[in-house]
């Protein structure tokens, strides 16, 4: 357990302290909380230096800041952090509720997808995840990595075949649908560059409530 407030922004921290395979380090003014399999650290009130000393530490980890200081920090390191955008959604929003997305077997095949998702696929298991397939194979995915008692952390990840038909909005509304059966609502974060994700993002009626800092190896 963490002394963190459940609020999006600190969803992937819940998530990390929740898992077994989480770590906590203290750091000057602060601690940081990873996870080596999802190569993520974020960074809870911590100084700048001590952010950056760990971000040499961990270059093959992207990390998450929510201060002026740590992300000056940071790109003495050689990084470019980027502002994420993090939105949620009102349990007032009522979902399409749209043909065409089914949950993933366990023993579906990923030999088709690119080897980032499809590992960040694997680590999403045992909860589920939501796809919509074409001819067969299963093209757009839906799945939360992360999960704090009340939000959970939307993923949606469609194969550039099968874009522009309409099937992250399938496939994203019937895992909100889902998860919100189980209590928690949705938390949708995105760069502030990615075009396509924010506006998939308003479409379903997301809000932007909050902002951090996504500094990537």
């Amino acid at each position: 357990m963490i002394a963190l407030p459940d609020e999006p922004r600190w969803v992937e921290a819940h998530g990390i302290a929740n898992a077994p395979r989480g770590w906590r380090r203290e750091l000057a003014g602060g601690y940081a909380l990873g996870d080596d399999t999802a190569r993520l650290v974020v960074i809870v009130d911590a100084e700048g230096a001590a952010a950056a000393e760990l971000a040499r530490e961990v270059p093959q980890h992207t990390l998450l800041v929510t201060t002026d200081e740590q992300v000056a920090a940071l790109r003495t390191t050689g990084r470019t952090p980027v502002r994420a955008i993090i939105h949620s959604l009102s349990p007032e929003v009522v979902l399409p509720d749209l043909d065409g997305a089914v949950e993933l077997a366990a023993d579906a095949s990923l030999d088709h997808v690119p080897g980032p998702l499809a590992e960040e696929l694997s680590n999403a298991r045992p909860h589920p995840i939501f796809a919509a397939y074409v001819d067969g194979l299963a093209v757009a995915f839906a799945y939360a990595p992360w999960r704090s008692k009340r939000w959970f952390d939307v993923s949606v990840d469609t194969l550039p075949s099968a874009r522009q038909l309409g099937l992250a909005t399938i496939v994203a509304s019937a895992m909100i649908r889902h998860e919100r059966a189980a209590g928690r609502e949705a938390v949708w974060g995105a760069d502030e560059g990615n075009v396509a994700s924010l506006r998939l993002a308003k479409r379903l009626g997301f809000v932007a409530v909050d902002e951090v800092w996504v500094a990537p190896p």
